[in-house]
């Protein structure tokens, strides 16, 4: 029975929920239908619930104090490291301990390519793998380490990894179930933008509220690692002063959201390297308004307008106008986002075994033996 490690230096579901939260988790839940066993190493702050709920169970059963609180809420343990009073070498220490317990097959992470987390277990011998979903230390010139394995979230983001790795880079696309974002009926009241912040474009979609006064907005906030609440807020400040503008807090059903959304709006000001919700919106013959940066073309395909440069405000404007006054070209899209939606490398359960090949391939490679069961325990 294979066992799998996911290691991060950041929050975990559900104290932060964004799309690579959510791909994990559907990765592991479906990993642990074919018998896997997972546990995951995470951060926790002092505000979370888990941190109050491990305190009184310690308080509770009279144990010493510690810097770790367990949960099994997920269906797997998820060890949540207090970092606020644990220095480096302690989290090392305590991430050694599980090793040697655990003793995983495979260890996981997403945070960096120098995460010190997984160099550390790779060092010891673990192989080990790193699951490029953003580029921004690449985009620095990190170095992807020799000991580790790389997986790409998109083709683009392999590209990139591929310049500073010297290894085959798997690519493995966000595990997306459709059913979770489809809707029955959409009531099309709305140009949505889903995560106000700098890097998802903000700015420029305060000025294109501004420039098309007689649409209605939706401003759906979001959960993003490196943003305490109050910088969010600070964010969607100015939007609360547009008459034109509605401001929802963090779903954790996006199906409400997408029900009510006749377009939605990427203006991302970032190196995208996928965009999941692009996807989530298309199942439901949502058509998108994006900005034409990183992966977002592969994962857009014809279902959508794609906008060069990304921070041109009078062509979002444009493209969005046409598609709220001409219907045939909004069904035409609307068919073409639907249809790109179903294409068959967004299947979730492909990108699992995609997932499992790549990996077992990798540890063969390194001379270990076959870990995956082919069938479902």
């Amino acid at each position: 029975m294979p066992k799998l490690l996911f290691v991060t230096r950041r929050a975990f579901y559900p104290d932060c929920s964004g799309g690579a939260e959510q791909s994990s988790l559907y990765l592991f839940q479906s990993l642990q239908k074919l018998g896997w066993e997972i546990e995951v190493i995470c951060r926790v702050s002092l505000r979370s619930q888990y941190f109050w709920r491990g305190c009184w169970r310690i308080l509770k059963r009279e144990q010493p104090p510690s810097l770790s609180v367990v949960d099994n809420d997920l269906g797997y343990p998820c060890w949540r490291w207090i970092t606020k009073f644990g220095q480096q070498p302690q989290w090392i220490e305590f991430l050694n301990r599980r090793l040697e317990e655990y003793q995983p097959d495979i260890v996981l992470g997403h945070d960096q390519p120098n995460c010190p987390l997984l160099i550390n277990a790779a060092e010891r011998g673990y192989p080990s793998f790193y699951f490029a979903r953003n580029l921004g230390n690449i985009e620095t010139g990190e170095v992807i380490p020799e000991k580790l394995h790389t997986i790409a979230n998109s083709p683009y983001t392999a590209e990139v990894a591929s310049q500073v790795s010297t290894k085959e880079i798997g690519v493995v696309l966000p595990f997306m179930k459709c059913d979770r974002y489809r809707v029955q009926a959409r009531q099309r009241r709305y140009i949505t933008f889903i995560n106000p912040i700098p890097e998802k474009g903000v700015d420029v979609v305060l000025e294109i509220a501004r420039h098309l006064p007689q649409e209605r907005f939706l401003f759906v906030k979001g959960q993003w690692p490196i943003y305490g609440e109050s910088a969010l807020e600070a964010f969607v400040k100015p939007a609360r002063e547009l008459p034109n503008v509605d401001i929802w807090e963090h779903q954790a059903d996006m199906r409400q959201v997408y029900a009510m959304t006749d377009v939605l709006l990427v203006p991302s000001q970032f190196t995208e390297t996928f965009g999941r919700v692009i996807v989530e919106a298309q199942v439901n013959g949502i058509p998108v308004v994006t900005a034409k940066a990183g992966g977002i073309p592969y994962t857009v395909g014809r279902g959508g307008v794609l906008i060069d440069p990304k921070d041109n405000v009078q062509a979002y404007v444009e493209a969005l106008t046409q598609l709220r006054q001409d219907q045939d070209h909004y069904a035409e899209l609307s068919d073409l986002a639907r249809k790109n939606s179903q294409r068959t490398e967004f299947d979730p359960q492909y990108q699992v075994k995609n997932f499992i090949q790549f990996v077992e391939s990798r540890i063969q490679q390194d001379g270990a033996s076959k870990l995956i069961p082919s069938e479902p325990c």
